[in-house]
C-alpha cells in the first residue's frame, strides 16, 4: 500500500473562521491523509488588541460586535469540554483534533528555531498555512521534504494581502476566490496549485461567507493534495503584473463597507 501523505497544519486559533475549515476537512479526509500535528497560534499573531477590538467593532456595528464577541466568548468555554462525535460540532481547534487523536498544540512565532528545528525532526511531506497570522521565513519554508502550502481565499495575484474576502465583498465582486499555492519568501507569490471560486449569495453577509469560503477551502485543499500525492499536479506562475494588495483595512474603510449596504453580520 502507498504511504500516506505526511501533513501538519499551522493555523490561527480562531473558533469562528477556522475551525469550519477543519471540521470539514477532518470530516472527510482525516483518513485519507496522516496528519502528524495541528499548531495554532496566538489569533492575529502580533496584532495589538485594542485595535482589533475597535476595528471589529467598526466593522460589525455595536449590536453584531456583542453577536460576535458572545459567539466567540461561548465558543471558548464550550471548547474546554471534552466532546464526542455524537455530541454535534467541536468549539474549538483541540476540542476537535482530540476526537480525531490528533495532536494540538499552541505554538508563537513559528519562525523561532525550535520550532524549525522540530518541523526538520518530524520530516512532514507538507507544511500547511491556513490563516496563519504569521508570514513564515525562508529556514522553516525549507523545512519539509516537499515544501508549505498555503490556502489564501481570494484569486492570486489579485486580492494578496489580508481579509481578502472583506476586500472582494468592498468591490463589489460576484465570486470570492481560492488560492492554493506554494508558499516562498514572497508574500502570497508561490505557485498556484489549485484555483477556485465560490458565487457569492445575494445580500451575503460577510461572517456568512467566510465560513462557507472555509468549508469549500477544505474540500480544494484535499483535491490539492490529491495531486502532490499521485504527482499529477499542474502548477501555474501568477502574473504579478496583475498582483495588487490589500492591508488589514482602515476604520474610514469598514464604514465605507457598511454605507454600501454590505453587511459584516
Amino acid at each position: 500500500m502507498k504511504d500516506k501523505l505526511k501533513i501538519e497544519f499551522i493555523t490561527d486559533d480562531n473558533p469562528l473562521y477556522v475551525l469550519p475549515f477543519f471540521e470539514e476537512f477532518l470530516r472527510h479526509y482525516a483518513e485519507e491523509f496522516e496528519i502528524l500535528r495541528v499548531s495554532r497560534c496566538r489569533s492575529m499573531g502580533k496584532r495589538s488588541r485594542i485595535k482589533l477590538i475597535r476595528g471589529l467593532a467598526c466593522l460589525y456595528g455595536f449590536t453584531g460586535f456583542l453577536r460576535l464577541s458572545a459567539r466567540l466568548l461561548a465558543s471558548r468555554a464550550s471548547g474546554l469540554l471534552p466532546f464526542s462525535r455524537r455530541a454535534g460540532s467541536a468549539h474549538s481547534l483541540s476540542q476537535l483534533c482530540r476526537n480525531y487523536s490528533i495532536p494540538c498544540e499552541k505554538t508563537e512565532n513559528p519562525n523561532r528555531p525550535k520550532f524549525v528545528e522540530r518541523i526538520k525532526r518530524e520530516a512532514p511531506d507538507l507544511l500547511i498555512s491556513v490563516a496563519c497570522p504569521y508570514i513564515l521565513k525562508e529556514s522553516l519554508l525549507a523545512a519539509p521534504r516537499l515544501g508549505c502550502l498555503n490556502i489564501h481565499h481570494a484569486p492570486l495575484p489579485r486580492y494578496r494581502g489580508m481579509m481578502p474576502t472583506f476586500w472582494q465583498m468592498f468591490h463589489r465582486e460576484t465570486k470570492v476566490g481560492l488560492t492554493i499555492h506554494w508558499m516562498d519568501a514572497k508574500i502570497d507569490e508561490g505557485r498556484a496549485v489549485l484555483q477556485s471560486a465560490l458565487e457569492i449569495a445575494p445580500q451575503e453577509t460577510l461572517d456568512h461567507l467566510i465560513r462557507r469560503s472555509k468549508r469549500h477551502g477544505a474540500h480544494c485543499m484535499a483535491q490539492a493534495l490529491r495531486k502532490i500525492a499521485s504527482q499529477t499536479q499542474t502548477v501555474v506562475t501568477l502574473d504579478q503584473s496583475q498582483a495588487s494588495y490589500f492591508s488589514f483595512p482602515t476604520l474610514e474603510e469598514m464604514r465605507e463597507f457598511r454605507r454600501r449596504g454590505l453587511r459584516a453580520i
